[in-house]
């Protein structure tokens, strides 16, 4: 048996390897997935980093000479056709820390990313609590405006991440970021704290919707060039999430008028560390496939890229009547 992480060779009883430290899954474990999306996934999780899926008897790649290193296979749910989430650990984490949540509830969809802070304690769990919390909010909330409705949705999640046990004071207290979007009479309302994006995906253009709470948009916004900035350590550190317990977040709130075939993409960083720019996003749709089939080519592309992080997507195609 070879460790899923690095390739190293294990012995029998391994609970951790000892070449890179990850942890080991027991051999039994079923797979989360499905078999609707067994097949689809069968290439993605034999394949190299470089993209090539041709290994000698050795494992090793005849395209690059990498060790063969077997992927655990994405975490998908379908809503429907035209509301799919895939997550995946990437290929450096012991652990996925992002969570997804999706709900359609008589034609409203609610959907959220959490993405649990990897500096802090129970990420895992905050991430999880974030948007069971913030869907769970949305659906008792039915006469309020929709700006309300997400603030009160993700004030609670806030809350409900205070309140996790702060039990490795080595670690911050427990933290995540959070992306949520509801899409209801022909509209998006949408709110965010964190740097979970959501994108809106047309077959001409991508727009980012939401604006990253981090150092290094501070940085530009006061005239510092991207490049400069890029290179200071705090480059990738975000300026807010939820869980801080000495200071209250600020929830960015917005909504768009929705345009029918478009389609809405929400995403940890993972995803979009590798694809920055909405020209690279753009770039990596494609009209011909379907849901499931885009999703699993955009988790595909950042493991291919590196895969240095947990990696989510939610995916919801519009649809409006006619």
């Amino acid at each position: 048996m070879d460790c899923r992480q690095c390739g190293e060779v294990l012995g029998t009883g391994f609970s951790f390897c000892e070449a890179c430290g990850a942890a080991i899954p027991d051999a039994t474990e079923s797979n989360p997935s499905g078999a609707q999306c067994s097949a689809q996934l069968s290439a993605t999780a034999a394949s190299c980093i470089c993209g090539s899926v041709e290994f000698d008897t050795s494992g090793i790649c005849e395209n690059c000479g990498r060790k063969q290193v077997i992927i655990d296979l994405p975490e998908v749910h379908l809503l429907n056709t035209n509301t799919v989430s895939v997550s995946h650990r990437g290929l450096h984490h012991s652990e996925n820390q992002d969570a997804v949540a999706m709900r359609d509830s008589d034609g409203v969809f609610a959907l959220a990313i959490a993405d649990g802070v990897s500096t802090a304690c129970r990420s895992r769990e905050a991430a999880h609590v974030a948007v069971t919390t913030a869907l769970a909010s949305l659906q008792t909330q039915h006469n309020l405006p929709a700006d309300q409705r997400l603030k009160n949705a993700v004030s609670a999640a806030n809350e409900a991440i205070c309140a996790l046990p702060y039990d490795e004071p080595k670690l911050a207290e427990p933290e995540a970021t959070l992306v949520l979007a509801m899409i209801e009479a022909g509209h998006l309302h949408y709110a965010w704290v964190g740097d979970s994006r959501l994108y809106m995906v047309s077959q001409r253009s991508v727009m980012q919707l939401t604006e990253d709470d981090s150092w290094l948009n501070q940085q530009i916004k006061t005239g510092i060039s991207i490049n400069t900035a890029l290179k200071d350590r705090n480059a990738h550190c975000i300026t807010q999430c939820l869980g801080m317990r000495d200071d209250v977040p600020v929830i960015h709130v917005a909504s768009k008028a929705l345009e029918n075939d478009a389609a809405i993409l929400l995403c940890s960083d993972g995803l979009w560390n590798y694809c920055d720019s909405p020209e690279k996003m753009l770039a990596l749709f494609d009209s011909t496939l379907t849901v499931s089939e885009q999703c699993l080519k955009l988790i595909d592309f950042a493991n291919q890229q590196g895969g240095q992080d947990n990696i989510s997507v939610i995916l919801h195609r519009v649809s409006l009547p006619a």
